[in-house]
């Protein structure tokens, strides 16, 4: 019996909340948010070595720790997008859904690390 295999293209496109950027620069000044900016994308990047790592070890309550840490630290700089994700991948892990967790695994990652990249191209993030 031979069954097609799908190929999937995704396109999500990461962003950031400008309204969360403006608030940031607003209340703690520019210099304070753009330092919180990079330091919280920094922080997020390392948490996605620690996240694959988890992934590839079978690791799953490391993992669901690993992703639950990233989730407030989108939330606060506007990647609320990456956070919603976070919380599926969580699902995923609670629910022992090994394909729906690779999936939204994937994407949580993808997502993530679009957004690091959009920053570190040194796009204007309306500080």
């Amino acid at each position: 019996m031979m069954q097609k295999i799908s190929v999937l293209h995704p396109c999500d496109t990461a962003y950031f909340d400008e309204d969360t950027l403006h608030r940031l620069s607003r209340d703690l000044g520019q210099s304070v948010a753009e330092n919180i900016l990079c330091r919280a994308l920094e922080d997020i990047a390392a948490r996605f070595v620690q996240i694959r790592n988890d992934y590839a070890a079978g690791n799953h309550p490391t993992l669901r720790k690993s992703v639950h840490a990233v989730i407030p630290i989108a939330d606060q700089i506007g990647l609320s997008g990456l956070a919603h994700i976070g919380r599926d991948v969580m699902i995923c892990i609670d629910q022992s859904d090994p394909v729906a967790l690779a999936a939204t695994l994937c994407r949580f990652l993808r997502w993530g690390e679009m957004a690091m990249s959009f920053a570190d191209l040194g796009n204007d993030l309306s500080l």
